[in-house]
C-alpha cells in the first residue's frame, strides 16, 4: 500500500491493519531517500576527485606557462635573432596547446 495523505478518515473506526500499511508506506519513503542520499554523496565525492585532479592539472599547465615566460624574457630580441625568437614562441605555444 502506497502512502495516503488522507488516511485515516474524520471519525474512523481504528484498524491496526491499515495504520500499520501506513506506517510501512512511510518507512519505504525514508528508506528510498535514504538510498537516493547515499547515491548523491558518491556521485559528490567522484566530482571532488575529478576537481582535485584538475586542480593539479592547472597547476602543472601554470608551471610550464611560467617556464615560458622566463624564457621569453631571456631571449635576446636583437635584430638578427626575431626570427629565432618568433620560432622560439611557437614551439612554446605548441608545446602548451599538446599539454594535458
Amino acid at each position: 500500500m502506497a502512502f495516503d495523505p488522507n488516511f485515516p478518515a474524520d471519525h474512523s473506526e481504528l484498524d491496526a491493519a491499515p495504520y500499520r500499511d501506513q506506517y510501512n508506506a512511510l518507512k519505504a519513503l525514508i528508506d528510498a531517500q535514504q538510498a537516493t542520499i547515499n547515491s548523491q554523496q558518491a556521485a559528490i565525492g567522484a566530482l571532488q576527485s575529478q576537481i582535485q585532479g584538475q586542480q593539479t592539472q592547472l597547476n602543472q599547465q601554470q608551471g610550464t606557462i611560467a617556464d615560458v615566460q622566463s624564457n621569453f624574457n631571456d631571449l635576446s630580441l636583437e635584430a638578427g635573432d626575431s626570427a629565432a625568437a618568433i620560432t622560439a614562441l611557437q614551439a612554446a605555444v605548441a608545446a602548451l596547446q599538446q599539454s594535458p
